[in-house]
């Protein structure tokens, strides 16, 4: 039998998503804490990665276990006993033996949140990204609009980043302003590339605080060059907020 489930954690103490031998992951502990619960070894399949300080509200994963039948929520409350306090699973649902966590998946949104104000928080400090400096909202607000549609996003990959297809189809790309200085840029795409929010994300910031022009967006997309984009915002205020699967498959809708 396949489940997938919906996970959350935070990213502060792990070496991102992925297992990597020797480090501290979010795979290895799900890993770990469905091989005691399940008494045989397990593996997850994750929708995709993400780095060290990421955090997600809604990444998906799947698992084959050997049982018929499973309690749901009896395997969900007990998981959460074993996982540690920065991770845990808030849903599960039996899926068919097609149903991939990352290849089914269609589009992905991702939420990067900024905290505008002179002073910092005591609060926000692990999931925003301070900036003391007022910032052109309405400006940066504008800027986005180029990103919307089918382009080539290659300008805004890091150079250390796998050599993939960067052609990305952006559903959503939107800068909301919730007040008392708190920031949410959100972007939902078919595709990301290596550190494409962050990026895009650093680009908006200086264009805010008047470093870069409005069209330098436009222009490092056009490009395709990195150096026109601005710098790579830091990962602590990057939340991966939901995956989306074909209607087939529904998951997880009535939780978001």
């Amino acid at each position: 039998m396949r489940i997938a489930a919906k996970v959350e954690y935070s990213g502060k103490f792990f070496s991102g998503s992925q297992y990597q031998a020797g480090v501290r992951t979010v795979q290895s502990e799900l890993e770990k804490a469905l091989s005691l619960y399940l008494r045989v070894p397990t593996k997850a399949s994750f929708s995709g990665r993400t780095d060290r300080g990421v955090h997600a509200s809604g990444q998906i994963v799947h698992f084959d276990v050997e049982q018929d039948e499973l309690d749901l929520w009896r395997f969900c409350w007990a998981m959460n006993g074993i996982l540690p306090n920065d991770v845990s699973i808030t849903s599960v649902k039996v899926v068919d033996d097609n149903f991939h966590a990352r290849f089914t998946a269609r589009k992905r949104e991702y939420v990067y949140r900024i905290l505008n104000r002179p002073q910092r928080s005591a609060l926000l400090k692990e999931t925003h990204y301070f900036v003391y400096r007022p910032l052109d909202v309405e400006l940066m607000k504008a800027s986005t609009a180029v990103l919307l549609g089918s382009h080539d996003f290659v300008g805004f990959r890091s150079t250390n980043a796998d050599k993939t297809s960067s052609i990305c189809d952006v559903s959503r790309a939107e800068l909301l302003n919730l007040g008392e200085g708190r920031l949410e840029f959100w972007i939902a795409a078919n595709h990301f590339v290596y550190n494409m929010v962050r990026i895009i994300v650093g680009t908006l910031v200086e264009i805010g605080l008047g470093k870069r022009a409005p069209e330098s967006l436009a222009e490092a997309l056009n490009a395709g060059d990195r150096n026109l984009a601005g710098p790579t915002a830091p990962s602590w205020g990057l939340t991966l907020n939901s995956v989306e699967y074909p209607e087939a498959y529904a998951i997880f809708e009535l939780d978001s």
